[in-house]
């Protein structure tokens, strides 16, 4: 293959993601705010500013749009928090996992809702994916919180539901915004809002695993 040839490929490549990425970064935002069942993809072709032709040329169908959507998502939500570490203490451990998960509350507002959307419809991909690697991590992770707790270091938890709980505090701030805006009696949450929120919940986890 001649250095041209090989550079006009590569240059096809970079232009195939470049168009799928924007793609699916406009059918993320068409799906928070339309729903899962009344999107089209016409919708997302109007929100790309692309020919509806040119969203078909990527995707089959809707369902492969949706289910690429998804697997984005959820890989962004794996690697937006830090796994825990036995070698850390639990304050620094929940301390670190909250804020994050706060911060991606804040930064990835309609990737949430749609994975929401998708868990409350039972989407198979979501619940696969779910049964895959989640049950994986929490057995890890409940591995090392059984650890802490021999240590002494926090009372015995249950850690399915402590993560349930966690996941509710800090993805209502994404998944309920509209929700959140009218308690706090504002037009739209601010970055103290957000931090205010870190604070809050990481008083009570730890209080409540007796962490001290």
């Amino acid at each position: 293959m001649t250095d041209t040839k090989r550079a006009k490929d590569q240059l096809k490549i970079h232009i195939r993601e470049q168009n799928q990425a924007h793609i699916l970064n406009c059918a993320e935002k068409v799906f928070a705010r339309q729903g899962l069942a009344k999107t089209t993809t016409q919708m997302i072709a109007d929100e790309a500013e692309l020919p509806k032709a040119n969203i078909h040329y990527y995707f089959r169908s809707k369902k492969d749009l949706l289910e690429a959507v998804l697997e984005n998502i959820l890989e962004l939500w794996l690697d937006s928090v830090s796994a825990f570490e036995e070698s850390d203490t639990p304050k620094f451990s929940f301390t670190r996992y909250i804020s994050e998960k706060i911060d991606h509350s804040r930064e990835h507002a309609n990737a949430s809702k749609v994975f929401a959307m998708a868990l409350m419809g039972e989407e198979p991909f979501v619940l696969d994916f779910l049964r895959e690697r989640f049950v994986e991590e929490i057995a890890r992770e409940k591995s090392i919180i059984e650890g802490w707790v021999e240590q002494g270091l926090m009372k015995p938890v249950s850690t399915e539901h402590l993560f349930i709980s966690l996941w509710a505090m800090t993805q209502t701030y994404a998944d309920f915004d509209a929700q959140i805006k009218i308690v706090l009696n504002k037009p739209r949450l601010e970055e103290d809002d957000y931090e205010d929120a870190k604070d809050f919940i990481i008083g009570m986890i730890l209080a409540g695993c007796g962490i001290q």
